[in-house]
């Protein structure tokens, strides 16, 4: 009995269709260990509590000083900062990344901003290439980083400042 030559193919078409299917009926969401997440949740309502309390905190503060335009020529302060997805999962995707940790800084702008970095499983920082290129795989010769480890290393910073960039809807900030 003489095979088709389509069989295969078509047997390749439907593994194909399959793999799509279930990756989109996943959701294309990240995978989640709810336990590890837990320990983080706070309500809505407490994040907006937290928000409005900072914002108080930091009107009161400007009474205080002498000098009113101080802190916004010295520590311009956003009420947050948004980094997309892509940029979050670079530092989740660094090797023995387990977390991101965020440090408050001080660009030359005088603007206060949050670096990102990755931080391993045991609270240690992790640095390096956060978007390191490898080299084209040529055979007998070992795969190399564009850039020596820790020469060029990277975090995250340039978040999209709010008040520039703000959801006005968000139950966080203030009314």
């Amino acid at each position: 009995m003489k095979r088709s030559s389509s069989v295969p193919w078509l047997i390749a078409l439907i593994l194909l269709i399959i793999l799509v299917w279930r990756e989109l009926s996943r959701g294309g969401g990240i995978p989640v260990d709810k336990e590890r997440v837990k320990e983080h949740v706070i309500t809505m309502k407490e994040a907006n509590e937290y928000a409005t309390a900072f914002a108080s905190a930091k009107a009161e503060l400007k009474r205080q000083i002498q000098d009113t335009g101080y802190l916004d020529r010295n520590f311009n302060m956003p009420v947050c900062e948004l980094f997309n997805r892509d940029a979050i999962a670079a530092l989740l995707n660094k090797k023995g990344a387990d977390g991101v940790r965020i440090y408050l800084g001080l660009n030359p702008k005088k603007e206060v901003v949050f670096v990102l970095v990755p931080v391993d499983g045991r609270g240690k920082d992790i640095s390096g290439k956060l978007l390191a290129y490898e080299t084209p795989w040529i055979p007998g010769i070992s795969t190399a980083v564009a850039a020596p480890p820790d020469e060029d290393a990277e975090a995250l910073e340039r978040g999209q400042r709010c008040p520039y960039n703000c959801d006005a809807t968000s139950p966080v900030t203030e009314p």
